[in-house]
C-alpha cells in the first residue's frame, strides 16, 4: 500500500547552501567553512574537552519577526557519544547553531546545528499574526576543561545568522547541576557493537506505555529497530550502530489527540495536531526528554509512542516520533528518521500550514531537494543517471519501478513547481513498502553514518 506522507512531517524553513561559519570574538572574525562532503575543520578534542556532556536547556521565544532566548539550567552528562573528530559540524543544515568558543584563546573549538519547534512555529499563520510562544531546545557540548562562550544564532527571513544569545560558562560554575543522570528507568540493550565515538548511537524513549505494557515497548523497540537493518543504507552498516531503548512507565497508556478530545498523561507530553495538522506527532517537553536520554550515550533520539494511529514526526538534527503499533509504523519510522538524522526534506506536494517554505531564488540546504537543473551545478550530479534530461519528465509507473532513474522530477518540498527531486519515487515522499531511499537520500543518510562512524574498530 502506498501512503501520502503529506500529513506527517512538515520540514522547516530552509537556508542557502554553502554558507559560513561566522565566528563572533569581539571586534574579531573568524570563518570555518562548511561543506557537503562530510569533513570537519580539525580541533584537538583533549585539548579543550574532557569526559563527559554539558547540557543546556533554553527557552525560545517569539513570533514569525522576533526570537530570545533565555537559559534555564545547565547539566553535566556522564556521556559524549559523538565522534571527537568532527566537532565543527561539516554539513551546512539547521535553523539554529551553537558555537562555542575557548574564552582563553578565542578559537572556535565545536559547532552544533540543529531545528527546533519554535523555527517551524515562526512560519505560521498565528506566528506571522504576532502571537508569540514559547518552546524547549536544549543544546549539548562535550564537557568543556576551561571556560568556554556559547553564541546562539537563528536564521533571519535574508537567511543569515544573528546572534540572539551569548553567554560565558566556567566547567566549574556552582550553577551545573551534576546529580546522577541515572533516574532508575529500565535500559534496554537492543545491539552494543563498540564505543559510542564510533558509534552511530540510537536511542529509543517509551512514551505512553504504562509499567504493565513495558514488554509492549521491549518487542516494539526490537521489531522497529529489526526492520531498519533490513533497509538500505541501513544494513550494510549495521555494525556501526549501538541501539538502545529506555522505559519508563506513564501514567496512562496512549497519547494526547486533541482533535478527537482524547488526553493521556505521559512523560513527555507527545501529542498529535502539532500546529492542528492531524498526524503531526511531535514533544513539546525537550527538557524531560532529553532528561530521559542522558541515561546512555546517544547521538539521536527516537520517541517511541504506544498508539495504533498513523503518525509522526521529527526535528532536524534532534529527535524523531512515531506511533509503534499502527501497520506501517515501521516506514513511518524511517521517514521520520530521515528528518532528524539525516535532514532530508519531504519530496511530496501538498498544503501545509507553513508559509515561504522554499522562496524564489534561495537555494535549498536540504541534500535531496533543488531549484537547480544545470547538470554541472546540481547537488548529487555524482549520482545523476547517464544523458538523462534535466528537468526530467515523470515515467510510466511500470517503467518506475523497472528503473532507478536519478534526476530531476519538478514538484517536492510541498510545491509543484520550481523545486525538483532526485528521483520519481522515495521513502521522503511516498511510504511504499518496496520503494525505499532513494538513492541521493541514501547517500546523505550514508554519509551522516559515516561521520558518526568512520570506521567499525
Amino acid at each position: 500500500m502506498t501512503l501520502d506522507c503529506c500529513s506527517v512531517l512538515r520540514q522547516p524553513v530552509q537556508y542557502v547552501l554553502g554558507f559560513a561559519i561566522a565566528a563572533l570574538m569581539g571586534c574579531a572574525g573568524a570563518v570555518a567553512q562548511q561543506s557537503t562532503s562530510g569533513d570537519s575543520p580539525a580541533v584537538d578534542f583533549d585539548q579543550y574537552f574532557d569526559k563527559g556532556a554539558l547540557r543546556f536547556e533554553l527557552y525560545q521565544t517569539g513570533d514569525a519577526k522576533n526570537c530570545t532566548i533565555s537559559l534555564h539550567e545547565m547539566f553535566a552528562e556522564p556521556y559524549w557519544a559523538e565522534n571527537k573528530n568532527h566537532l565543527i559540524t561539516p554539513f551546512p543544515y539547521g535553523k539554529t547553531r551553537a558555537m562555542f568558543y575557548d574564552v582563553e584563546s578565542g578559537q572556535l573549538i565545536c559547532v552544533r546545528q540543529f531545528d527546533s519547534m519554535f523555527s517551524e512555529y515562526m512560519t505560521t499563520g498565528p506566528a506571522r499574526d504576532g502571537v508569540s510562544r514559547v518552546f524547549e531546545i536544549t543544546v549539548r557540548c562535550p564537557m568543556p576543561r576551561k571556560p568556554v562562550k556559547l553564541v546562539l544564532e537563528n536564521r533571519n527571513s535574508a537567511y543569515e545568522f544573528i546572534p540572539v544569545f551569548e553567554r560565558i560558562v566556567d566547567p566549574n560554575d556552582l550553577h551545573i547541576r551534576r546529580e546522577s543522570a541515572d533516574l532508575k528507568d529500565g535500559i534496554v540493550e537492543v545491539q552494543v557493537t563498540g564505543d559510542p565515538q564510533q558509534r552511530v548511537d540510537i536511542v529509543y524513549l517509551s512514551e505512553g506505555y504504562t509499567a504493565a505494557e513495558e514488554g509492549d515497548f521491549r518487542e516494539d523497540v526490537h521489531r522497529i529497530s529489526d526492520f531498519m537493518f533490513t533497509q538500505r543504507p541501513f544494513e550494510e552498516y549495521k555494525d556501526r550502530f549501538n541501539v538502545r531503548g529506555v522505559f519508563r512507565a506513564s501514567p496512562e497508556s496512549g497519547t494526547d489527540e486533541p482533535a478527537q478530545r482524547r488526553y493521556r498523561s505521559t512523560n513527555l507530553n507527545a501529542t498529535f495536531n502539532t500546529f492542528d495538522l492531524d498526524r503531526y506527532l511531535l514533544v513539546e517537553d525537550n527538557h524531560a526528554m532529553h532528561r530521559m536520554a542522558a541515561q546512555v550515550p546517544y547521538d539521536t533520539i527516537i520517541v517511541l509512542v504506544n498508539s495504533k494511529r498513523y503518525g509522526g514526526g521529527g526535528i532536524g538534527l534532534d529527535y524523531c516520533a512515531g506511533t509503534s503499533d499502527h501497520q506501517h509504523s515501521a516506514l513511518t519510522l524511517l521517514h521520520e528518521f530521515g528528518h532528524s538524522f539525516a535532514y532530508l526534506a519531504d519530496e511530496y506536494i501538498g498544503n501545509v500550514v507553513y508559509n515561504d517554505m522554499y522562496p524564489e531564488g534561495i537555494e535549498p540546504v536540504e541534500p535531496n531537494i533543488t531549484r537547480e537543473t544545470n547538470r554541472d551545478r546540481i547537488k548529487w550530479k555524482h549520482l545523476l543517471t547517464p544523458d538523462v534530461d534535466l528537468p526530467t519528465s515523470l515515467l510510466d509507473a511500470a517503467e518506475a519501478k523497472k528503473q532507478q532513474v536519478v534526476g530531476a522530477f519538478e514538484g517536492g518540498g510541498y510545491v509543484s513547481k520550481g523545486i525538483y527531486r532526485p528521483e520519481q519515487d522515495c521513502w521522503m515522499g511516498k511510504l511504499d513498502q518496496d520503494e525505499g531511499y532513494c538513492a541521493v537520500c541514501t547517500d546523505a543518510v550514508r554519509r551522516m553514518i559515516l561521520m558518526h562512524a568512520p570506521d567499525a574498530r
